[in-house]
């Protein structure tokens, strides 16, 4: 049995039937969309400087949230509902978004619970897509993805050694990391190393100007 089998036959017994509105690809770029609309709205909250900035980045991500979650159990394909890779995205988001709480609530650094919870969730997330279509007998997609999930690690790392320096522009870089593998998937043929350049040289880029202008 796979490591989701269990939880995969609860969802499909309690689950509304899906609409079948959504195609995968339209999904995915919904997923891009919302990821650029609240790491963006997140990097202009923070810029902002503002008492409840936390607070106001929190109330955005539960809006999308709970907007994307309707889109995928009421009109998303079952293929994509109750796939491996939608469970574990949904792990990883549920334990960043309890960390996002704890951080909100003072016990830990707000860093850790805003930033570098969600920069681990998307790592965690494309990695363990790309197994997922590699196991499918997807590699070209796969491995694009796995390719992602290393430039995520790199991008965890660099906020782990010197978080001030990227800070300026960190979530503007989450943005570019969580958007850009899934619009690649769709829009693009390119190679899966093409598709780990591009976003790699992107949340790069998006780095040194944040550290240019700061």
């Amino acid at each position: 049995m796979g490591a989701f089998d269990g939880l995969r036959n609860r969802l499909q017994r309690v689950a509304p039937a899906t609409s079948g509105r959504l195609t995968a690809s339209e999904f995915l770029l919904s997923g891009a969309a919302a990821g650029l609309v609240g790491w963006g709205g997140t990097q202009v909250v923070a810029w902002s400087s503002r008492a409840d900035g936390a607070l106001l980045a929190t109330a955005l991500w539960v809006v999308l949230m709970g907007g994307f979650i309707g889109l995928t159990v009421l009109h998303a394909p079952d293929s994509v509902r109750f796939s491996d890779a939608m469970l574990a995205w949904g792990a990883v988001n549920t334990t960043a978004m309890a960390l996002t709480v704890v951080g909100l609530l003072g016990v830990i650094p707000e860093q850790l619970a805003f930033w570098h919870a969600w920069v681990a969730s998307t790592t965690v997330g494309y990695c363990w897509t790309g197994g997922v279509l590699e196991g499918a007998g997807q590699p070209a997609r796969g491995r694009g993805y796995l390719g992602a999930g290393v430039v995520g690690l790199c991008l965890l790392t660099a906020g782990a050694v010197e978080f001030p320096l990227i800070a300026p522009a960190g979530y503007l870089a989450l943005a570019a990391l969580h958007a850009l593998p899934m619009v690649l998937d769709v829009r693009t043929a390119l190679p899966a190393v093409h598709r780990t350049g591009v976003v790699g040289v992107v949340v790069a880029a998006v780095l040194v100007a944040g550290v240019i202008t700061a």
